[in-house]
């Protein structure tokens, strides 16, 4: 779930939940008020019904003292059942134990047990009242002119024994607005614990990591297994970490290689400029004390700088590459025709020493490759300057190979010298990287001749490699992009 949608959510939520509560305890107000208004209505008729009863029992207890028989008499009687009727009460007038009128809704005789329980005197005013059933039941004797006794019950309704009052309606307002604070305090604190889960505890993660990093603890990988806002969020600040792990260690992996550097110059410089050094102040003290002798010694001076030119030139090249400040003049060739003049342009020095260089094409298509000429020209020179250095057989020979591929012509120059180790294999391409671990220079070379082919071929978009068997010989290969491929 997005964190978007989250708020959006909880939006909705704060907004709707307490419009919701607020209908529903309007609701509820409204219905207490409602009922409220019912009772008043109910409590207003029962009053009404109150005084009638009240009327009533003041001209009951007028006719019971001055018109006794009356009770007796059936017009008498019809008309009395009718006012009971009227205000929903029930009569029973009994003359010398037997009933004479009945005007109750059920069994008079199962409740003879419990009106003889009332005990009512044989003639008195007093009314005793007893609840029977349902009912309140009031009941008092009298006597008729005749000199018999008579009683009387009234059957009155039970009040209920319960009423809600206006202070009981008050407190349950009370309630409803307490509840619904409660539910608002809830709803609220439910949707600030998960926005705490879901924002403030992966960003107090994000922020300790962030310290870690600023610390110097790129070591301290984070996750977030949610595919939201914070998920890319986590995922941009661990892509970051690796990018500056990788950063650092690619910063130390200079670092050493800047060491080496300065370290491998220094002893490359030191053997010539110790040896002009050396013949010089030959020259000066008298040393060299004929014209021949001094002739050898500056020949001598002039080859060793040569030497510490040709490594500065070389240095500044592989600088320039390096940091990719190098030109590069790119152009359509006929890579055939390029490799045959670049075979006629070496095989005037390597004849000298004896050294047989062929050419061997296998490349038939008309396809156009992108190089720089000048450029490619250096990486053959180079490859072909570190084969020399390992022909140790009596009849030496190199060869260049051309072969096509769908995409670019690969190139393979094949040497029968001593081979090369297959855990130096690797490293050859590495900047002062000599097979020689002691760094005898006398088989030449600045060990930059391969980092410099390398960066080159590199620029060309091509790669390249080695291959080579130890006693039968070495062969580097690498690769050029026909024109249609080349991405300029």
């Amino acid at each position: 779930m997005s964190l978007k949608f989250k708020i959006w959510a909880s939006y909705i939520i704060m907004v709707t939940a307490p419009l919701l509560l607020a209908v529903l305890s309007a609701k509820l107000i409204l219905t207490n008020y409602e009922e409220d208004h019912q009772i008043q209505i109910i409590e207003t008729a029962q009053e009404e019904s109150l005084q009638e009863k009240i009327a009533f029992m003041g001209e009951l207890e007028h006719d019971l003292a001055n018109k006794p028989d009356y009770f007796k008499d059936p017009f008498y009687l019809a008309q009395l059942n009718e006012k009971i009727s009227s205000v929903n009460m029930g009569v029973l007038i009994q003359r010398n134990g037997e009933f004479i009128s009945n005007s109750v809704p059920f069994n008079v005789e199962k409740l003879k047990p419990n009106l003889l329980k009332l005990n009512v005197q044989d003639v008195t005013e007093k009314w005793t009242s007893a609840i029977i059933k349902d009912y309140i039941v009031r009941c008092r004797a009298f006597s008729f002119s005749d000199g018999t006794t008579g009683q009387i019950y009234l059957f009155l309704n039970r009040v209920p024994p319960w009423e809600a009052s206006p202070a009981d309606h008050i407190a349950y307002v009370k309630w409803i607005f307490l509840i619904f604070i409660i539910c608002i305090f809830l709803t609220n604190s439910f949707l600030t614990y998960q926005f705490y889960k879901s924002l403030i505890e992966p960003l107090n993660s994000v922020k300790k990591a962030a310290r870690e990093i600023q610390h110097g603890n790129l070591d301290y990988p984070i996750s977030y297994p949610v595919n939201n806002e914070i998920g890319e969020l986590y995922q941009a600040f661990e892509e970051m970490r690796l990018r500056l792990k990788q950063s650092q260690e690619l910063n130390e992996q200079y670092e050493k290689s800047r060491k080496e550097l300065i370290s491998n110059i220094s002893h490359d410089l030191k053997t010539p400029i110790t040896a002009i050094k050396g013949y010089a102040q030959g020259i000066i003290e008298g040393v060299a004390n004929n014209p021949e002798k001094v002739e050898k010694y500056l020949r001598t001076i002039i080859a060793h700088a040569g030497e510490m030119e040709r490594l500065t030139n070389d240095l500044t090249l592989f600088s320039k590459l390096d940091i990719k400040q190098i030109p590069f003049s790119f152009e359509c060739i006929e890579i055939n025709r390029y490799l045959e003049d670049a075979r006629e342009e070496l095989n005037f020095d390597l004849s000298e020493n004896n050294i047989i260089l062929k050419f061997e094409s296998h490349y038939k298509s008309s396809d156009l490759i992108m190089a720089d000429r000048r450029r490619l020209i250096r990486v053959i020179h180079n490859i072909i300057e570190n084969a020399k250095k390992h022909l140790n057989k009596r009849e030496k020979e190199i060869k260049i190979i051309l072969k096509e591929e769908e995409s670019l012509a690969l190139i393979e120059i094949r040497d029968n010298g001593s081979g090369i180790p297959a855990d130096k294999l690797p490293l050859i391409f590495d900047r002062f990287y000599r097979v020689d671990s002691s760094r005898n220079r006398t088989t030449g070379g600045s060990g930059i001749g391969l980092s410099i082919a390398r960066e080159i071929i590199e620029a060309h978009q091509g790669r390249i490699w080695a291959e080579s068997a130890e006693g039968l010989g070495t062969s580097i290969f690498f690769t050029l992009k026909k024109a249609a491929y080349f991405k300029k």
